[in-house]
């Protein structure tokens, strides 16, 4: 708790606290004021009797705390907590820690310390009634009902109903294992057998005809039950017997176990059953109470008498018998691994008697404990809330109240002086103690304080520094020098001070920062890890270091001059980021005050929290909200001042329980909607988790749930996990106990989790909890091999096609080519034939006629001009050469062009018409280059020096033109014409010349017309285009 400032006209003063000046002036001095009276405070006042009643329970508590080192406390478990039923009828503790309560008519609840998980007929018990409980030896839980059994193993239950006509009029009471045999027994005496999941018989008697009416485990394993004429019958692991208990016992009831051996109580006394040698001997010994349980370690008896529970102790021949509850039926008790001891009652639930880690040491009326000190001669100072300063010394106690001032009764700090002096921060004023006349001398604002409000003290030797929440003071016995934010600090609102003797420095902690003094100069630490948050607490730490306590940022290590600050919040552990107080002890302990609790940690040497308690309500502070000042720690005594009183902490920690193993209680697929046991060959542990299974890659959406019981500091179990191969890092600290993953990729997974053990340190064991998620068929190796090879054998198979295709083509190309040369040569052989064969048959005949001639003139019979004839020879030698020429170049491929095939038949007209001076002109419109097909040059050539050579022998034209140019469409046009005498269209089929020409243009599937009248010349056109055709094997 922490008080909230407020400014005022006169200061800073207490909400809700009006102030007033005391009745006379104090004198800093004497003590007495101006009418030579002792001041109020000066007087040790008589009790009321409200404040006797205080004093005689405080020495109560304290005469209490010098007989017993220990501190026990009783807490009561109902509905109100979760439990289904208030009649219980059973307890027992499994190998996880988890207690098992079994109710009448509320069904099966488990218990790990924070809740209870509930079991009932919906689940699948045989009854909501529970009459006991039993493990087994394969961890199996049976489950007594009055009419049959449920076996429970941890997954599925299983249930076992006795005949209805058997059980009409009786009930199951008893059940116990002896191996993996199970027996009942019932109100009748009667035992029922289940033997490996199957029932045996039904209410049948236990040994011959004997009837047993009760039974009891020995340590030592074995069953011994007794009838009602007085007869035991052993059972062990091979064989059954029976021996008589003897006239003196009696009626026998009450079997318990006291340490090795197990005793009974009769109407005659207590007895001791000796198994071994099959005998009962009696004991010596006053035990009139029904005996429920001996607690071996603490050597206690639990008792009932009548409807009061009560624990006896033995102290050499003394019993020493204390009530712990009243007006109760007790059931059964038992005594768990964590040292608690638990109850089942009958209509009042269920009952844990425990060891509580704090007790208050003060009455109902002496609440809000707001400051703590034990001064140097072993007297206790205890400031409150409202009611004054408390001493405490040598079992006296005195009370320092001002009637008259009340809001000086509100004690803020109490601290001693290096000389020894005790100085006491009020909510109105300064007071400084004489030990002399055990009185108060009182310093306000009109003494020179800056304000009314005391926070906090510190000394250096000198004086003492004064918090105020209207600035800060520093006093040397005379003189108050005062210090505000004119003077540097964040707020005038001062919250705690420390001064260093090493560094000569004052810390001081604000509403809105931390500020320093060092040499009378104001200094600011800049922390921007807190900025604007206060600064409640600051205490040394290992020497060099600082603990700071924050309103709202939690705890935070510093160095105050250098780099390191460490900052630790609920993130880390703590129960709450609102730090009241913070301070180490001998140990290496940080205590830390807060709203919720205490809480006890420790930090390694790079101030990472290794050690984690927490501790509340459950654990004795009732009151819970810690005070600001309100601490003293000491190695011997610890004491804490809460809104609700004074509480004291019992360090047990020597003799520390049992702390139980983090584990898995349940692994979910897509939240339960598919089980992962599917996927594994094998389970374990109770919950029956899968073992490393193997999951399809569409079930990887995984919760894990885990738990660590602990049932005496379950609040302060933290849990961190990782996933190894999907997590890079740790999960922080939290009581979270599960967790989802989604959409896990292919892969082997190892869930890992470690949680924090009694110790609040973090446990060695830990789960390792190894998965697979498989990978899906089209990424595995098999399959990807698979479609490596077939993919390979398609490209194979598509480059075999593609090279055969292309083969096949290139031989294709080679037949038409190898056709097209065939044809070609014939083409060739054929023109050439035409060509030279005409001509040479013309030269043959001319020389042929030349020799008959000469023959003829020598006889005197033949010709005498032979000039004409090698005229014609002379001619017919010119055209072949000329055909020769033409046909050469016309094969060469360079020619293949149509400019080129447009200058050779330019050249040959140019020669050819001027021989008889007719006018020639040719226009080439045509400026790029176009590839001709290969034979195109020739028979072009050929249609045009036909059409030339015709009109130059009969057109008798005086103007001839050769013209290229492109026609309307995407094609070529070459054009020769003469202005002569033309011709009739229709002599054109009488024409063997122009028939000549029609056919070699089809060849090259171009159009050939001829436009032509007589007497006005002739126009022969030949159009044609470049397309992509086949065409001596290549194409256009």
């Amino acid at each position: 708790m922490m008080l909230r400032l407020q400014n005022h006209g006169r200061g800073c003063t207490f909400r809700s606290l009006k102030y007033r000046k005391a009745p006379g002036k104090l004198s800093r001095h004497t003590g007495y004021n101006g009418e030579g009276e002792k001041p109020v405070l000066c007087k040790v006042f008589c009790m009321s009797r409200v404040c006797i009643t205080i004093i005689f329970c405080c020495l109560a508590v304290i005469a209490l705390r010098a007989q017993d080192d220990t501190f026990y406390s009783t807490r009561n478990y109902t509905a109100i907590d979760g439990l289904p039923q208030s009649q219980v009828m059973g307890i027992l503790e499994d190998k996880n820690g988890y207690l098992w309560v079994g109710t009448t008519g509320g069904g099966l609840a488990r218990y790990d310390g924070r809740e209870f998980k509930v079991y009932t007929t919906l689940d699948g018990l045989l009854a909501n009634q529970v009459v006991g409980l039993r493990f087994d030896r394969h961890d199996n839980l049976w489950i007594l009902h009055p009419r049959g059994v449920t076996r429970f193993n941890g997954l599925e239950f299983k249930r076992f109903q006795a005949p209805q006509q058997l059980l009409t009029d009786r009930q199951m009471r008893r059940i116990y294992m002896l191996g993996d045999t199970v027996f009942m027994l019932s109100n009748s005496g009667m035992a029922s057998k289940i033997y490996r999941d199957s029932a045996y018989y039904w209410e049948k008697p236990l040994y011959k005809d004997y009837q047993a009416w009760g039974s009891h485990r020995a340590p030592t394993g074995e069953i011994c039950s007794f009838t009602s004429d007085g007869q035991f019958i052993i059972q062990t692991g091979n064989q059954k017997f029976m021996f008589p208990a003897g006239e003196e016992v009696g009626k026998i009831y009450n079997l318990f176990n006291y340490k090795r051996d197990v005793l009974f109580r009769s109407a005659n006394g207590v007895f001791k059953l000796d198994i071994k040698n099959k005998k009962v001997e009696k004991l010596n010994w006053d035990m009139p109470n029904f005996v429920l349980l001996y607690d071996d370690k603490s050597d206690v008896f639990w008792t009932v008498s009548g409807s009061n529970l009560l624990k006896e102790t033995t102290r050499g021949a003394e019993i020493k018998r204390d009530t712990v509850l009243k007006d109760v039926s007790i059931y059964q008790a038992l005594v768990d691994s964590e040292g608690n001891t638990w109850f089942a009652s009958d209509g009042r639930g269920l009952y844990k008697y425990y060891r509580q880690d704090f007790k208050r040491c003060s009455s109902d009326n002496l609440r809000g404990v707001m400051t703590i000190l034990k001064d140097r001669d072993g007297a206790s100072w205890i400031g409150t809330m409202a009611k004054g300063l408390w001493k405490i010394h040598h079992g006296k106690i005195r009370s320092y109240v001002d009637p008259k001032e009340p809001t000086r009764n509100t004690i803020t700090t109490v601290k001693q002086a290096p000389d020894g002096t005790i100085w006491v921060g009020s909510a109105s004023g300064l007071g400084k103690y004489n030990k002399e006349h055990d009185c108060f001398q009182w310093y306000t604002r009109e003494d020179g304080l800056p304000g009314w409000a005391v926070t906090s003290l510190a000394f250096d030797g000198r004086g003492v520094f004064v918090g105020t929440g209207n600035g800060l003071s520093y006093f040397d016995g005379k003189t108050f020098t005062n210090y505000s934010t004119k003077d540097g600090l964040y707020t005038n609102g001062i919250w705690t001070i420390l001064y260093d003797p090493k560094t000569e420095t004052l810390f001081i902690g604000t509403e809105i920062g931390m500020n320093t003094l060092q040499h009378g100069t104001i200094g600011k630490l800049p922390l921007p890890e807190i900025v604007n948050t206060s600064v409640l607490s600051i205490n040394s730490y290992r020497d060099s270091l600082l603990l700071l306590g924050t309103g709202g940022s939690g705890l935070m290590v510093i160095k105050p001059f250098g780099d390191l600050r460490k900052l630790i919040t609920t993130r880390d552990g703590l129960a709450s980021d609102f730090i009241y107080f913070a301070a180490p002890d001998e140990k290496g302990y940080t205590w830390i005050g807060t709203e919720k609790g205490i809480n006890r940690i420790k930090l390694d040497k790079h101030f990472d929290l290794v050690e984690n308690l927490h501790f509340d309500f459950d654990n004795g502070l009732t009151g819970v909200e810690t005070n600001q000042n309100a601490f003293y720690i000491s190695p011997k005594e610890k004491y804490f001042g809460l809104v609700d009183g004074l509480y004291e902490f019992n360090d047990h920690s020597s003799d520390r329980p049992r702390s139980f193993d983090v584990h898995l209680t349940n692994v979910e697929i897509l939240y339960g909607e598919y089980s992962p046991r599917q996927y594994s060959d094998s389970t374990f542990g109770f919950f029956k988790i899968p073992y490393t299974p193997s999951m399809p890659p569409d079930k990887n959406h995984l919760t894990f749930t885990f738990n660590r019981v602990d049932k005496h500091y379950s609040k302060s179990v933290k849990f961190k996990y990782i996933l190894e191969n999907f997590d890079k890092t740790w999960s922080q600290p939290s009581a979270q106990d599960m967790v989802t993953y989604s959409n896990l990729p292919p892969g082997d997974y190892t869930f890992r989790v470690m949680s924090t053990n009694n110790e609040g340190s973090w446990a060695d064991t830990r789960i390792a909890y190894a998965f697979t998620i498989r990978t899906p068929f089209y990424r595995t190796a098999s399959f990807l091999l698979g479609m490596f090879i077939l993919v390979g054998g398609l490209v194979t198979l598509i480059l075999y096609l593609r090279v055969k295709q292309r083969v096949n083509r290139v031989m294709m190309l080679e037949r038409i080519r190898q056709k097209e040369q065939d044809t070609l040569r014939k083409e060739i052989a054929r023109d050439f034939h035409d060509e030279m064969g005409n001509q040479l048959t013309r030269i043959i005949n001319y020389v042929s006629l030349l020799k008959l001639n000469s023959t003829s003139n020598g006889n005197g019979n033949g010709y005498a001009n032979g000039h004409d004839l090698y005229t014609k020879v002379e001619d017919s030698a010119k055209y072949l050469y000329n055909g020769t020429r033409d046909f050469i170049w016309s094969i060469d491929p360079v020619n293949d062009e149509l400019s080129k095939l447009f200058i050779h038949i330019r050249d040959f007209g140019e020669k050819l018409f001027e021989e008889k001076e007719i006018n020639f002109r040719a226009y080439n419109e045509v400026r790029e280059k176009i590839k001709l097909p290969y034979g195109f040059s020739r028979e072009a050539n050929l249609i045009f020096k036909e059409a030339m050579t015709n009109s130059f022998k009969y057109s008798g034209a005086r103007n001839v033109a050769l013209s290229l140019k492109r026609d309307e469409s995407t094609g070529f046009e070459i054009c020769f014409e003469d202005d002569g005498v033309g011709f009739a269209t229709e002599d054109i089929e009488k024409s063997n010349g122009l028939q000549n020409i029609r056919d070699r243009a089809s060849r090259i599937n171009a159009v050939l017309r001829i436009q032509s009248a007589r007497n006005e010349g002739t126009k022969i056109i030949l159009n044609f285009k470049l397309t992509k055709t086949l065409k001596y094997g290549l194409a256009f």
